[in-house]
């Protein structure tokens, strides 16, 4: 039995759409006070990072882990000038900014999951799709996924 299969059903769309249209909002810290944990922390002053042997002798005392490039704002030469002059052009106007479901699509799928009719689901979800409404990944397998695969719920 592979693993597609052992895991059963596949998510609710309806639900799992209901909770991209409708996001809830980050819950406050319950400590009040209390700090907010990093996933990420600094790298202890105590434990000096070697660099690798390797390297040349300027590269070791830098503490740089690798070569630096000799390119960017501020190069000489023609790097520098053309790096410079695309700098100072506007960014292009041609990419939308992300949107997020229009008050009609969001009604829609709330009216489908309502009922919770997957097909109306699934259909409200490829409306908002090709209307260009930035969707996470998972849910647009689910979008994609073949009914039948639904009928088991």
């Amino acid at each position: 039995m592979s693993a597609a299969q052992a895991a059963g059903p596949p998510a609710n769309l309806c639900q799992e759409l209901v909770a991209f249209v409708h996001p809830k909002a980050p819950d406050a810290p319950a400590g009040g006070g209390q700090p907010a944990q990093t996933a990420v922390q600094a790298p202890d002053k105590g434990a000096a990072q070697q660099p690798s042997s390797g390297a040349g002798e300027t590269q070791q005392k830098s503490g740089l882990s690798g070569p630096v490039a000799q390119t960017g704002p501020g190069a000489s030469g023609p790097q520098g000038q053309a790096q410079s002059q695309s700098q100072a052009a506007p960014a292009p106007s041609g990419a939308p900014a992300q949107k997020g479901p229009a008050p009609e699509q969001v009604a829609q799928v709330d009216a489908a999951a309502g009922a919770n009719d997957i097909q109306a689901c699934r259909a409200a979800a490829q409306l908002m799709r090709k209307a260009g409404v930035v969707m996470p990944a998972p849910l647009l397998a689910l979008t994609a996924l073949d009914p039948k695969f639904f009928a088991q719920q």
